[in-house]
């Protein structure tokens, strides 16, 4: 676990648009492919980050069964 724990899964998502949308407007075949292997990061990110909350939030509410969880 690393930079998931930083910043929510919105946030790697919008970076990948952000980068998809610059490979979109690159003019080099080597640039484009660049950015959207980035992109595909940002993507593998946000699924990590949903995960970890995922089970962080279900660790939590194991250890405190009788409080509802927040989303």
């Amino acid at each position: 676990m690393g930079i998931e724990l930083v910043h929510s899964p919105k946030y790697f998502r919008k970076r990948a648009g952000e980068l998809r949308t610059k490979a979109d407007n690159a003019q080099h075949r080597q640039a484009k492919e660049a950015l959207r292997r980035v992109a595909k990061t940002y993507d593998d990110l946000a699924r990590r980050a949903e995960q970890i909350r995922t089970a962080l939030d279900c660790s939590v509410a194991l250890e405190q069964p009788n409080q509802p969880l927040e989303n």
